[in-house]
């Protein structure tokens, strides 16, 4: 039996160390790399200089150093989700903006950037905040822990209960080390001849997938113009099974902070955009006029404030087409400026 347990460990352990080497330096996600990649992206983008050919990484650890190497104070800060993030400098002429909008963002990430803003000492003196149901919902994603620390000192600066931070960085970076899902990515990473090197562009546009100096993210055109009609189906296949429950402690951190924007007499605007007519529906229909409830609630929370609020989420009634919808959630550039610019 013993020699049997032998053999087999003496199979099995090339194998794991196999597995561990390839994900440690593969590392399509930038799981142990994300620091140093992150920091390069941030130096190249505070120089004014655009990005191309992007990989996987933690934004919000970009959003830290950008804010931190960022040699002045914005004038304008964007914070919500990826709805927000294509809401950059040409909104604004003649003002620094920074768009600080992340993937997946509730309200934990809006407080977090904030305290970060606060900390640094780089508090704008205009803040334009994305407003949708997800911000303010149960679930989401643990992303935002990247900056718990800022989190962590904003909710004391207000005087306002922290949360657990939840499963340590350091234990998700250990899982995917050991991790087979995460060696098969890393295999069909190279198998793909893809690349992680991003690329100083300039002042051009970038055109695989980057960001601006603004912080704004740029699509590839395989994502910006997509199939409308695959968009529609998917866009009813989703509404038809997604859930959405609001979170009433979440309402209170989005008091709590615009209580605190406010104190320090920082402007605020108020966007909420569009999602997919097909998505519209199907959520309404499943939840008895979701959009509606949610789109109330935050205009009261507005109106309490004297906060000017743009846009809406229903579709038809600004005049956005199907077409100018990326997918069930996310309407181009062009439709945020017809939002946008009605203010």
């Amino acid at each position: 039996m013993k020699k049997f347990l032998l053999n087999l460990l003496l199979i099995i352990a090339p194998m794991g160390l196999l597995v561990v080497l390839t994900n440690y330096f593969i590392d399509p996600a930038n799981v142990f790399t994300g620091e140093q990649y992150v920091s390069g992206m941030s130096d190249i983008l505070v120089k004014g200089h655009n990005l191309d050919n992007v990989a996987n990484y933690d934004e919000r650890a970009l959003q830290e150093q950008m804010v931190r190497k960022l040699p002045y104070k914005p004038d304008v800060v964007v914070l919500g989700s990826s709805r927000i993030m294509e809401l950059g400098g040409d909104f604004f002429p003649g003002k620094k903006v920074l768009n600080c909008g992340v993937s997946h963002g509730n309200i934990n990430d809006l407080m977090a950037i904030t305290g970060l803003l606060d900390s640094m000492g780089k508090l704008p003196e205009e803040m334009v905040i994305n407003l949708d149901p997800h911000l303010v919902s149960l679930g989401g994603t643990s992303e935002w822990q990247t900056l718990y620390p800022y989190y962590s000192s904003f909710v004391h600066t207000i005087h306002f209960p922290d949360v657990n931070p939840g499963q340590p960085l350091i234990l998700k970076k250990l899982i995917n080390l050991f991790s087979f899902e995460y060696f098969e990515r890393s295999l069909a990473f190279v198998a793909g001849h893809k690349s992680k090197h991003y690329r100083d562009v300039g002042s051009e546009r970038p055109v695989v997938y980057g960001r601006f100096s603004d912080g704004t993210i740029c699509y590839p055109a395989s994502y910006a113009y997509p199939d409308t009609l695959k968009i529609a189906a998917d866009a009813r296949a989703v509404g038809n099974r997604e859930m959405t429950t609001l979170d009433p402690e979440r309402i209170r951190q989005l008091d709590a902070l615009l209580d605190f924007l406010a104190a320090r007499k920082i402007k605020v605007i108020l966007v909420m955009l569009p999602y997919h007519l097909q998505y519209y529906h199907m959520m309404n229909r499943r939840f008895n006029d979701m959009f509606q409830s949610y789109d109330k609630l935050f205009r009261n929370i507005a109106a309490k404030r004297n906060i000017p609020v743009e846009g809406g989420f229903d579709a038809a009634r600004l005049g956005i087409p199907e077409n100018e919808f990326y997918d069930s959630y996310h309407c181009s550039k062009e439709a945020i400026k017809k939002i946008f610019n009605n203010q």
